[in-house]
């Protein structure tokens, strides 16, 4: 199944780690980067067929990965080289600076763990601080910054008529982060246009050639978060359904952050406990 090294490598994008020598491998990550993870939650696989979203995976597989893994997101997916060109910088510290080869993962991210595991190239196309479309969102407009969004990473990837085996080739996709933090002032309805740009954008990486797709919901389930990923499902599903040769998957981020979140907090307690009975004696 898909979800176990996917969720891994959610996990490893968080850890900790060094990287000291600029070099970056196919199928091996920065030297000085501990690889051994553990889940800190075992996630559930569910189908497709249940109406309501759920981590579900249908016809991809990672043993046949092989040639690429093509990511489209956000900071949370960003290697600092959006042009699709391999490889990324490579994910070390250089003096103070606390990004990892300008991840805000401080380390690689989780693409390329899937990338490492598939001994698979990574051609990033993610830009921090982007949205699906910039147009949705008039308090992003208002910034009047360089806001990035899928629908211009598409556009990038598009131009470049990559001949990558589709067979082979993963495309990844995780939007909403930024959508969702401008819709808490313009409205949370706006995230299903957000949702329904994410699928039409899905469907122009189909129609170039794309067959494995792998769509991930927010970390999170506040207010209007929980509708959003509700659409992301349903239209991957219904993208399956108009386009049955592509195989898709869906993974929801919030039980792995929840996990971890309680993991963290556990151990804060725990650390609070000791320093109270530390001060006592």
């Amino acid at each position: 199944m898909l979800q176990y090294p996917l969720l891994v490598t959610a996990l490893a994008a968080s850890a900790s780690g060094f990287a000291s020598k600029p070099s970056y491998a196919r199928g091996t990550l920065a030297d000085g980067w501990d690889c051994s993870l553990k889940l800190a939650f075992k996630p559930k696989c569910g189908k497709f067929s249940s109406a309501t979203y759920v981590n579900a995976n249908s016809g991809i597989d990672l043993r046949k990965t092989k040639t690429a893994i093509v990511p489209f997101g956000d900071s949370w997916t960003a290697m600092n080289d959006s042009t699709g060109a391999y490889p990324p910088p490579p994910p070390v510290f250089l003096g103070n600076y606390s990004m990892a080869g300008g991840r805000a993962s401080n380390g690689p991210t989780w693409t390329e763990y899937i990338a490492n595991d598939t001994s698979s190239e990574v051609h990033p196309y993610a830009i921090g601080g982007a949205v699906t479309d910039l147009t949705l969102w008039p308090t992003a407009i208002a910034r009047k910054i360089n806001i990035n969004s899928f629908t211009n990473q598409t556009k990038v990837f598009l131009s470049q008529n990559n001949t990558w085996d589709p067979s082979t080739t993963l495309y990844t996709i995780f939007f909403g982060i930024n959508d969702y933090t401008y819709s808490k002032t313009d409205g949370f309805d706006i995230l299903l246009k957000s949702a329904e740009v994410v699928r039409n954008q899905t469907e122009l990486l189909i129609a170039a050639g794309a067959k494995n797709i792998l769509t991930a919901g927010l970390y999170h389930n506040q207010t209007g978060s929980g509708p959003y990923k509700q659409a992301l499902y349903d239209n991957l599903k219904s993208l399956r359904k108009q386009h049955p040769q592509i195989n898709i998957a869906f993974a929801d981020f919030f039980p792995l952050w929840n996990a971890i979140n309680r993991q963290v907090h556990k151990s804060l307690k725990m650390v609070h406990t000791h320093n109270k009975n530390h001060g006592q004696l």
